[in-house]
């Protein structure tokens, strides 16, 4: 199930405009029809013309003795998680002037697509809607421009542009419960048993009492059965419990969508999630499951866009960690070397990427032959060839087959691979808890 995380209200406030008032095209059409019929009445000699045309023309003069005045116009919008739980919320506030009769206000959303609404002077001080969003990260939401009208319809004013809304949309997350573990736990205490002696784990083995064992654990019964001398005391020892440490590395230096002619940055505009979407929402998702657990996550941007998180725990460090893989942007150079992030001694790697050059995926490599475990979780969308031609479908089939082979590599070094795709196939919870599972030696 996908759940989509709030942002909070974002008040926009817009610049101050100074409207421009021109005659209105109707009103300047109704003077040169008035003209017309007053000249054919004098022409064809016919009064009842020139009876006609003189309302028009006494509406028409009024109506260019009339100045609107010179008032501002205050334009605001707030943003806000939609009541649905889709979209954005937007709040628009319009304060016009009392010179105006209404407004016009044209509200821009994602991929060009304009509304237009015409209210009056109440109604534009509560203008509230949801804009639809496709992609998750750092956006424009909305753009206003606001045109006034004049009372009587007989001047207008040249649209003006209002605030740019724009905010930072949080990707949704998936709700899992089974999740791999690193090979070992090294922490103090936590959800998961360690292979040291301690308290709070399952159980050990039984031995003699010895100093530092509480009086609580004394097996009175298999002291009663195994006692050999006056004063053996047995106690039942248990494992330690620990949490895990895991390590989010997000490949944030591309942004693919499903249709391969776009790939090369040529064409723009995807419709549907694109990897980048993918990565942030497997991140929030495995970022928000191991907190829940009581486990310890950091995170690391081979772009270098969003800063790194060390690795900690609790409500507090989630939020940070949500805000800032939603604010992972593609670094914009795709090809640009990425440094080799440092991640602490057994935690658990998590690499998220398409993994369509060899960077990521010689890193993953590198930190399972160094003793980690290493899941990688591919996020490429399934392309879309329809609309490529033949140059763009063969470099595409090349790029495919290097990418399987560094594949195959990853998972022959160790390192385990899932997909992420919510469309289709196995789903991401199934995936990892199949790799949740024990493993058996040899």
């Amino acid at each position: 199930m996908s759940v989509p995380d709030e942002a909070p209200a974002r008040p926009v406030p817009g610049p101050v405009i100074a409207p421009t008032w021109v005659r209105s095209p109707a009103l300047v059409a109704g003077l040169a029809a008035g003209v017309l019929l007053a000249g054919l009445g004098l022409l064809t000699g016919r009064p009842e013309l020139a009876v006609v045309a003189l309302p028009v023309l006494v509406t028409a003069g009024l109506g260019f003795r009339r100045s609107p005045g010179a008032d501002r116009v205050h334009v605001a919008t707030t943003l806000a998680p939609a009541d649905s739980g889709r979209g954005v919320g937007y709040r628009t506030e319009v304060t016009v002037p009392p010179s105006a009769e209404a407004v016009a206000v044209e509200f821009r959303v994602a991929g060009d697509r304009r509304h237009v609404v015409v209210v009056d002077r109440r109604r534009a001080e509560r203008l509230a809607g949801t804009v639809p969003v496709t992609h998750s990260g750092p956006q424009e939401v909305l753009r206003t421009h606001v045109s006034l009208l004049g009372r009587g319809g007989t001047a207008v004013t040249v649209p003006e542009p209002g605030p740019i809304a724009a905010a930072v949309v949080p990707p949704p997350h998936l709700r899992m419960q089974h999740l791999p573990m690193p090979h070992r736990v090294t922490g103090i205490t936590g959800a998961h048993d360690s292979a040291r002696p301690g308290d709070g784990g399952a159980f050990r083995d039984v031995a003699l009492f010895a100093p530092g064992d509480r009086l609580r654990r004394i097996d009175w019964r298999r002291t009663a059965r195994r006692a050999e001398r006056p004063g053996d005391l047995y106690v039942r020892r248990s494992f330690a419990t620990a949490d895990a440490l895991v390590v989010l590395v997000i490949d944030g230096r591309d942004d693919l969508g499903t249709d391969v002619t776009g790939w090369g940055g040529t064409r723009h505009g995807a419709s549907g999630a694109t990897s980048l979407d993918l990565a942030r929402e497997a991140a929030v998702s495995l970022a928000t499951a191991y907190v829940g657990a009581g486990d310890r996550v950091g995170l690391r941007d081979l772009g270098g866009s969003a800063r790194s998180v060390e690795p900690g725990g609790g409500t507090r460090h989630l939020e940070r960690l949500r805000s800032t893989i939603a604010s992972v942007t593609p670094a914009g150079d795709a090809e640009s070397s990425a440094r080799m992030p440092l991640v602490p001694a057994a935690s658990l790697v998590v690499v998220v990427s398409t993994f369509l050059d060899d960077r990521a995926a010689s890193m993953a490599m590198t930190w399972a032959a160094t003793g980690h475990r290493v899941v990688a979780v591919d996020v490429l969308p399934m392309p879309d060839v329809s609309t490529a031609d033949k140059y763009e479908r063969t470099a595409f089939r090349l790029l495919t087959l290097e990418r399987d082979d560094r594949l195959t590599d990853m998972t022959a070094t160790g390192v385990e691979l899932i997909h992420w795709q919510t469309g289709e196939g196995d789903s991401p919870a199934v995936q990892l808890r199949l790799l949740s599972r024990p493993r058996r030696a040899g």
